[in-house]
């Protein structure tokens, strides 16, 4: 034993005393040229040593070198792939020979490394990276060497491990991608790791930058780091993060972040313990100023599959540009347990509460659920999903809007199907229940049925100004935009069908009752059918589709109005009241466009209606007539001071549109006093109409109504001017005309008649009276003074 601890001391000394003499006698520096070649030959890259290579020797041998830089291939633009100002590295020899691992401070500083594609997609590692896989080969093809060297590394005591410290120092990493124009850049200002060693606590600090096109942001990094001696658990302590970030996210607002937390991992049970983390951000800025703060509980870890976070807190209060000047405040609060071995995982807390402040909304919003779980991973069910909120909207008056909604959500996730179960949403007293599903496939798939009550529709609707400036501007706006037609490809992408019921919707006057609608979208067409509604005591029904057709928007529609009553409608609808009585309606319609313009220009469509027992409002016809009577005779009757109308019995007619003109060939009203026939035109385009009428009084045997001296005459009417005020005329000037031209034939021909049967007489020798003729030539004049 004494032999050989003296031959071991022998071989100690001869080496420290080999180790000294190279120190002293050997300068790297004669080497460098042989240093600059082998790179050249393994990695077929220029190394270039500028700066000073030297040795130490006390207290630890070490090595250290000035600038080294690695060049690029010559393919490259940028020249440098990593340059060194000054690096350092030491060890500790005599520890080695008992086990022992001792290496000094690792010094790095002025470090750039640049990593670049260009165009072609080439990256200048990209042979480096082969080298090291042949490496990797070579490797795998000398099992026998990885075996020893394995075994001189188990040789080691790595529990007895020491290092100095790491300091690193003007470090830059630059990522530039000539395929996209872009470059990103971190900057280590400055890494530490204090002393390190198994057992005790070492502290680590780091100083950084990133920068790219969008994101300018300094980070600062510190943590205590301890290892135990047996090498069986890690502690990070004290671990805080913090950031300041520009973003052009953020338009000028700034973000500091600051994250604190740490963490425990045993290596022997493989639990992590996460200590309660918290992360304070705070905005700074007009488009967003205020804060976001996360807390959380511990988070434990149990043999990597089973989490469990029993508490997460998140605090916000924020304003800005961003949210149009409004002060939103939100909390949220919840939990998580996780099993990645059952494949299971369960909240059974989760609240939402947000509230907003501005000039335009003012609320709050809250939002909950009784229980998460999931299944399998696949499956994931949600009870009773609730929100609920109270909002005054300013543009919809300053009532309270209250909502509620719950439901029961299932996801499968191998299906890809959503599903909503027991649907119940309140909006005041407007109500939606039902159930909804969602399919996700290469075509969605949506299927719904849903049903609700009466729609009080009115308290929603956005103010009426009766400022004539901002009509004036609207309409200017509105014309001088252009138009678009609406993009219905999305037709392609879908497939929907459902049915919707509602009790009844009130908008502005317009009453409708009970509402079913049947809804089918698929493979680019969107078809209703039917619409079914109650309509003013009578009812409507509509059949149509709008079919994409590759861009070129069609549509189809067959609408039916069945004992409407019409005067109400009207009235209700567009403030007219031009007719009244039941009314039948029917058109058939279809065209190619779905803008305004398009839909009054282009549609194409034939129809018929039928208005029973009505009345034509803004003209008394059987009073003009009177009048007209009255003229002839030389009368003269007091104003009708009643409503101006015209009843009638019935009110029938057909009509086409093209081109935005309603045509219809054929009117006819009829009642008991009066018959109407005529024609006309209704423009859409410009709401306006222009009908031409015949009105034929007809014979009645009562004094009041006795028009038998104007049987067969017809007196012309024309109604023109816009939709909600038209204006009527009766010509009976004309009418007047053609009655005493025919008067006049009347008495001319009566005259003749006179004087030739008078001639007879003379001619045959009859005595002619005298008094007889005078008698009829007085009975004719008369008859002309009363034309005139």
């Amino acid at each position: 034993m004494k032999l050989f601890l003296k031959l071991a001391l022998a071989v100690l000394l001869l080496l420290v005393a080999a180790v000294v003499i190279v120190v002293a006698t050997v300068d790297p520096n004669d080497y460098k040229q042989q240093i600059q070649d082998q790179a050249k030959n393994a990695i077929d890259r220029d190394l270039v040593i500028t700066g000073d290579l030297g040795w130490s020797l006390y207290p630890l041998l070490g090595f250290k070198s000035g600038q080294v830089t690695l060049q690029n291939s010559p393919e490259f633009e940028e020249k440098t792939l990593l340059n060194i100002q000054e690096a350092a590295v030491s060890i500790n020899i005599l520890p080695l020979f008992s086990g022992n691992i001792e290496i000094g401070e690792i010094v790095l500083d002025g470090v750039e490394f640049n990593l670049i594609t260009n165009k072609d997609g080439t990256t200048n590692l990209d042979d480096l990276t082969a080298d090291a896989e042949q490496e990797t080969a070579t490797d795998a093809a000398t099992p026998e060497t990885e075996e020893t060297t394995e075994e001189e590394s188990n040789s080691l005591d790595l529990s007895k491990f020491v290092l100095s410290g790491i300091n690193i120092t003007n470090a830059t990493l630059k990522m530039i991608d000539h395929q996209t124009n872009e470059t990103q850049e971190v900057a280590i200002n400055s890494l530490q790791l204090e002393e390190f060693a198994f057992g005790q606590v070492a502290h680590f600090s780091l100083n950084s930058s990133i920068k790219n096109n969008q994101v300018e942001a300094d980070i600062d990094v510190n943590a205590d780091i301890f290892v135990d001696a047996a090498l069986t658990a890690v502690q990070l302590t004290n671990l805080t993060i913090e950031s300041d970030v520009l973003s052009d996210a953020l338009s000028g607002s700034k973000l500091n972040t600051v994250f604190t937390s740490g963490l425990k991992y045993q290596l022997e049970t493989q639990e992590l313990d996460i200590q309660a983390i918290t992360i304070n951000n705070t905005f700074t800025g007009d488009f967003l100023d205020g804060t976001i703060y996360i807390n959380s509980s511990d988070i434990n870890v149990v043999e990597h599959n089973q989490v469990n976070l029993g508490k997460l807190i998140l605090t916000s209060s924020l304003n800005g540009s961003a949210l149009q000047n409004n002060q939103v405040n939100s909390t949220l609060e919840t939990n998580l347990s996780l099993d990645i071995a059952k494949q299971t995982a369960k909240i059974d807390t989760f609240k939402v509460n947000n509230s907003i402040k501005g000039a335009d909304v003012e609320g709050e919003m809250n939002l909950s659920l009784k229980e998460l779980t999931v299944t399998d991973f696949q499956k994931i069910l949600i009870k009773q999903f609730t929100i609920d909120s109270e909002v005054v909207v300013a543009a919809i008056g300053e009532n309270k809007i209250n909502s509620d909604i719950s439901t029961d959500i299932s996801y499968d996730l191998d299906q890809q199907k959503l599903s909503l179960t027991s649907l119940k949403t309140k909006v005041d007293d407007i109500e939606l229940n039902g159930e909804v599903s969602f399919t996700q496939q290469t075509v969605p798939v949506i299927r719904y049925n849903l049903n609700g009550n009466v729609w009080n529709l009115n308290p929603y609707l956005p103010e009426s100004t009766e400022s004539t400036e901002s009509e004036e501007s609207t309409t200017t706006s509105t014309e001088a935009s252009e138009e678009v037609e609406p993009d219905l490809s999305i037709l392609n992408d879908l497939d929907i069908k459902g049915s919707l019921t509602i009790a009844g919707i009130l908008y502005q006057d317009i009453t409708i009752g009970k509402i079913t609608n049947g809804l089918t979208v698929k493979n680019g067409k969107a078809t209703v059918n039917p619409l079914t509604a109650n309509l003013y005591d009578g009812s409507v029904s509509v059949n149509a589709s709008i079919d994409e057709d590759g861009g070129k928007n069609s549509y189809q529609a067959t609408t039916a109005l069945k004992n409407v009553a019409l005067l109400p409608l009207l009235k209700d609808a567009a403030e007219v009241d031009l007719l009244s009585g039941t009314a039948n309606f029917n058109l058939t319609a279809d065209g190619q466009g779905l803008t305004s313009t398009k839909i009054q220009q282009g549609i194409n469509a034939t129809g018929d209606f039928k208005v029973l027992d009505g009345e034509l409002y803004g003209i008394n016809l059987p009073y003009e007539i009177r009048v007209f009577k009255a003229k002839l005779t030389g009368e003269t009757i007091e104003e009708d001071k009643l409503v101006k109308k015209t009843d009638f019995a019935s009110l029938t007619g057909e009509f086409t549109v093209d081109e935005g003109i309603a045509n219809n060939q054929k009117l006819t009203m009829t009642s008991p006093v009066i018959r109407l026939d005529g024609s006309g035109t209704a423009d859409t385009i410009k709401q306006t109409i222009d009908y031409k009428l015949g009105v034929t009084p007809l014979s009645k045997t009562d004094e009041s109504t006795s028009y038998a001296d104007l049987s067969g005459v017809s007196i012309p009417l024309r109604i023109q001017g816009s939709f909600s005020d038209p204006s009527f005329s009766l010509d009976t000037e004309g009418a007047l005309k053609e009655q005493l031209e025919a008067a006049k034939t009347a008495v001319k021909d009566q005259a003749k008649e006179t004087i030739k049967d008078a001639a007879k007489d003379l001619i045959s020798g009859e005595k002619v009276s005298t008094d007889d003729l005078k008698e009829e030539a007085k009975d004719l004049k008369d008859k002309l003074k009363g034309l005139f």
